[in-house]
């Protein structure tokens, strides 16, 4: 089986966002190795059968090129760098120019051209679910036949913003796998998420029903498809 090494280790939302992309690749043949912070390897432990994922540090400053000391470690040659704005990337330079995802192209259409993947596939998302897992959260926090569900956090912080809702209102927290909030999210009858990994990773397995994101300012956004209702921090 031939290799192949995605450069991008962080963050959560953006590997989310280009899992599909590792999917494609292992469909094709390829043995997918991508090395990502050593925080997050937990989060796919047994849920991401096509990658192999390894652990380099969570330095932004050093990450890069100690993912490319990983790739000679096993061998990797053919690299699909995705990660514009890391320190080290090869790729900054295109995509600063491009418009640093302000423009028509949004960065995720970026990282999926850069990959020579159809866009289409970001909605492909694939994993194995943990039923079980995502039936305890859910009778953990769902206490009503109608609740609507608010996460207000992302990697920089959290948004000032008060959510009413007219149901029981759940409040995302950080205790348990993204994964498995899945029921919890499809089950809703009301989402207000700031744009994160949580949102992309709504937005790729595609859950109806009505949903709000909260854009940041002056941070570029990925590409919402799912009727969301799109409002400023």
């Amino acid at each position: 089986m031939k290799n192949i090494g995605i450069l991008q280790p962080g963050r959560l939302g953006d590997i989310i966002i280009c899992l599909p992309i590792a999917k494609y690749y292992n469909e094709q043949g390829y043995k997918v190795v991508w090395p990502i912070f050593d925080n997050y390897i937990a989060q796919f432990s047994g849920l991401i059968d096509y990658v192999h994922f390894l652990p380099v540090t969570s330095d932004v400053y050093g990450c890069i090129s100690q993912a490319k000391g990983t790739f000679m470690n096993y061998e990797v040659s053919n690299i699909i760098d995705l990660a514009a704005t890391f320190p080290g990337s090869t790729v900054t330079e295109r995509y600063v120019s491009e418009g640093d995802g302000f423009g028509k192209e949004k960065f995720d259409e970026f990282k999926y051209k850069i990959a020579r993947v159809p866009f289409v596939e970001k909605w492909n998302l694939n994993y194995k679910r943990d039923k079980k897992a995502e039936d305890k959260l859910f009778n953990e926090y769902v206490k009503s036949d109608k609740y609507d569900i608010v996460g207000l956090t992302h990697s920089r912080g959290k948004v000032n913003k008060v959510i009413q809702s007219k149901h029981q209102l759940i409040e995302l927290n950080e205790k348990h796998n993204i994964f498995h909030w899945r029921k919890v999210f499809e089950n809703a009858q009301n989402i207000c998420l700031v744009d994160s990994a949580v949102s992309n990773f709504v937005e790729q397995i595609n859950v109806k029903g009505k949903k709000i994101l909260i854009k940041k300012q002056s941070q570029p956004i990925a590409t919402y498809k799912n009727d969301w209702k799109i409002i400023n921090e």
